[in-house]
């Protein structure tokens, strides 16, 4: 005859929660002896392998209706599909944290880097991305009957991925006044990227890669992107008897708390004649 324990003691052995012992018993795990008056749970080491299998099975990140399955019903085959699914699940995570993790990366060497570029023009060219608009100006009422709000929750599912991106309509430029400059807020992702997360497209706008002047600059508070824009990347270019040829395109680098101001970085190209 088998000896019997109480779940206090299997709760030690195997270094369980009463609790999570419970809720193993409800999920199917494993089917303890109850005593009928006391209503004390006794379990033998049959029991004990039922729970080591799930835990093991756990480590597999395999969900409690699974462990069930292969628990109480699978047979050898079902076993090996339940394991090629869960290898192929396990693959992708790989993959997805191995592109945060590259992403992370090379934000690391953004933010190591990035001051090196403040008030320097260099030629070099914007990136081939995707973008997608969700604000002009200060506004978020853009369409046509200026009564819907975008939506952009099907971008901001693929963060880090798409990145917090600005761009200057042209025209406004001809002025040459900070008033009159507009520009578009919204977020870009690589074209090789989108086509590997296969992001719906629909309402976005293909920017091609071209020469541009490549600059950093700063804002601070509420109000300052314009004014900072204008002085420090569109005067000095004008001044240098540059003609602007096409959209200028942005990122923001960092926000951060500098000199006890609130401080924003961002990176913008700007396409001009040569």
């Amino acid at each position: 005859m088998n000896d019997k324990y109480k779940i206090g003691t299997i709760s030690k052995l195997l270094g369980i929660p009463i609790q999570t012992l419970h809720y193993y018993e409800k999920c199917g795990f494993v089917t303890p002896l109850k005593d009928q008056n006391s209503n004390y749970r006794y379990y033998d080491v049959w029991d004990v392998n039922y729970l080591l299998d799930s835990k093991q099975l756990r480590s597999f990140d395999f969900s409690n209706a699974e462990i069930e399955q292969i628990i109480n019903n699978d047979c050898v085959v079902e076993i090996q599909r339940k394991f090629d699914k869960q290898e192929k699940k396990l693959l992708d995570l790989i993959y997805h944290y191995q592109a945060v993790l590259d992403t992370l990366n090379a934000e690391k060497k953004r933010l190591s880097t990035f001051h090196q570029q403040i008030g320097k023009f260099t030629e070099k060219n914007n990136p081939q991305l995707y973008f997608n608009r969700y604000r002009l100006n200060n506004s978020y009422r853009i369409s046509e009957d200026r009564n819907e709000i975008p939506q952009i929750d099907n971008w901001l599912s693929h963060m880090p991925f798409v990145t917090a991106t600005f761009k200057i309509t042209q025209e406004s430029l001809n002025k040459k006044e900070p008033q009159a400059i507009d520009y578009w807020w919204g977020f870009s992702i690589s074209t090789k990227k989108a086509k590997e997360l296969n992001i719906p497209l629909q309402g976005a706008e293909y920017i091609s890669s071209q020469k541009c002047i490549y600059t950093v600059f700063s804002a601070h508070s509420q109000n300052t992107f314009v004014p900072s824009l204008y002085k420090q990347v569109f005067q000095p270019l004008w001044a240098a008897g540059h003609e602007i040829s096409d959209t200028p395109i942005g990122r923001l680098i960092v926000r951060a708390h500098e000199q006890n101001q609130y401080t924003r970085y961002f990176e913008i190209w700007v396409p001009v004649l040569y």
